[in-house]
């Protein structure tokens, strides 16, 4: 914005003062007025003049020593003077007043026309180089702007490419794999070193790579899925079988996030190789079935020794004590005396508990009743015995339509076995209830009481063998056994068994 201009008018009469403001009023100046030399200098001090009119004559300090200490004190261009003068002036005169910086002279009587004219000259003067000074101010401002803009740039530039290089350095180091593809087209525009050497690709085949041509057929559909989820909720994950350029697979926990740059959207993720922990969960998997074979066999010997332990009860010292009993009876036959005959009793009748008590041991040991009856009438014989012994009413819903092969029915027999054997030594039970059902095209087998329940640290305990026991027999059958209880108000054994077990 150009300023006004300021002009100075000196001359020691106010009279003529009044006649120069009258002729320069119409003009757009600034005008600063003063009667002496000295008046002048003081006003002017630090103003950019455009011009100065100045009377010659004058006491003190003429207008000629005025126009040369005006323009000593200022460093920029000086400041044009036009001269009033009288009429009559000789060339030395003239010659001083050039000297002292004049640019023009103007005779009393100031003609108004010649006197604006030469005004407006210089004025326009004046703004023609404060538009210049403006506009050299503007292009001066314009260049360092420039030059500030650029060294942002040059600045932001090079962090740029900091970041970039850090941002590769950052993929380059993960242990995985990285990769980002664009969205909905599916076509791999940016990935680590490791995702070349790992699947055995250069940098150009690597590119625009659509990314089912990764996976293996079959897994297409899960891929495309676990693809959707990530649409609608930004994120998800996926383990499956990455292809290799040589045909083979590694496998591969992948997870991948949804974000938009710029309008278009993208699919970032890594992968992380699991092979190891395949490796290791295969291991732990056969070290499993091993584990299960062993406990199987165990079992059967376990069983076997059970049959064999049943049938020498049985056979000899069951078969031992009848034969005692017998011999009892033939000597109380020939012994008259009352108190012989009243121990003999007495050792007859201890001689039949213990028969009695070698048959529960025999049944218990080998429930031959399972063969002969099947599940159902030996879960009823047993329960009616565990009812009476220990006083718990025990109430069955047995679904009669459900059979088992013999083995199956023993390792559920066992189970039983196992739970009521639980009950009656720590739950403080008054009753258990055994159902054998068909529910949502699978067998339950649920046992529960209402005693004390069974604590969590119970539940988790290592020690906790019984509960150990039944899950592995629930196991080899193909089922699930789940243990749960709620103090004070009982504990539920469930199993969960596939309905095509025979």
């Amino acid at each position: 914005m150009v300023k006004q201009a300021s002009i100075l008018l000196v001359d020691d009469l106010e009279a003529n003062l009044m006649l120069l403001r009258a002729l320069i009023h119409n003009v757009d100046v600034n005008l600063i007025t003063a009667l002496s030399g000295a008046e002048a200098l003081q006003k002017t001090e630090g103003v950019d003049l455009a011009l100065a009119i100045i009377d010659v004559q004058m006491p003190q300090m003429n207008g000629y020593e005025l126009a040369v200490k005006l323009n000593e004190s200022r460093q920029g261009e000086k400041v044009p003077v036009i001269f009033i003068t009288a009429n009559y002036f000789d060339e030395s005169n003239v010659t001083q007043g050039y000297q002292s910086g004049a640019v023009d002279y103007i005779f009393k009587p100031v003609n108004r026309m010649i006197f604006i004219s030469k005004v407006n000259v210089f004025l326009d003067l004046f703004n023609q180089k404060q538009a210049v000074k403006n506009n050299a101010r503007l292009l001066k401002e314009a260049a360092e702007k420039l030059e500030r803009t650029n060294k942002r740039l040059q600045n932001r530039e090079k962090k740029l490419q900091q970041e970039q290089l850090f941002t590769k350095a950052l993929l380059h180091s993960i242990p995985g794999i990285f990769y980002l593809y664009t969205l909905p087209e599916l076509k791999l525009v940016m990935w680590n070193k490791q995702h070349e050497t790992l699947f055995g690709y250069e940098p150009h085949e690597m590119k625009d790579r659509h990314v089912l041509t990764w996976h293996l057929p079959e897994k297409w559909d899960a891929v495309m899925e676990s693809i959707k989820v990530i649409m609608d909720e930004n994120q998800d994950g996926i383990e499956t079988h990455l292809l290799k350029k040589d045909g083979s697979t590694i496998p591969f926990v992948l997870s991948g996030v949804k974000f938009e740059s710029n309008g278009q959207g993208y699919l970032i993720g890594i992968g992380t190789d699991i092979t190891e922990r395949e490796k290791a969960e295969n291991k732990l998997k056969d070290s499993l079935e091993q584990l299960q074979q062993l406990s199987k066999h165990i079992e059967q010997v376990r069983e076997n020794e059970r049959v064999s332990i049943s049938r020498d009860l049985h056979d000899d010292l069951g078969q031992a004590l009848t034969a005692v009993k017998i011999d009892l009876g033939i000597i109380r036959q020939r012994i008259s005396e009352p108190d012989i005959v009243l121990k003999i009793d007495k050792v007859s009748t201890l001689v039949s508990n213990t028969i009695k008590t070698v048959q529960r041991l025999t049944s218990q040991l080998r429930p031959e009743i399972i063969d002969d009856l099947g599940l159902e009438v030996a879960i009823e014989w047993f329960t009616s015995e565990f009812a009476e012994r220990n006083n718990i009413d025990v109430v069955l819903d047995l679904d009669t339509n459900i059979s088992f092969s013999p083995d199956n029915s023993l390792i559920l027999f066992r189970i039983m076995q196992e739970s009521l054997t639980n009950i009656a030594r720590h739950a403080k039970a008054t009753e258990v209830k055994i159902s054998m059902l068909i529910i949502d095209e699978t067998i339950h087998f649920r046992i529960s009481d209402n005693g004390i329940g069974i604590s969590e640290s119970e539940l988790n305990s290592k020690k906790s063998f019984g509960l150990i026991g039944m899950k592995e027999r629930a196991a080899s059958m193909g089922g699930i056994c789940e243990i749960s209880g709620i103090e004070n108000v009982g504990s539920i054994i469930e199993l969960t068994l596939p309905l095509d077990l025979n």
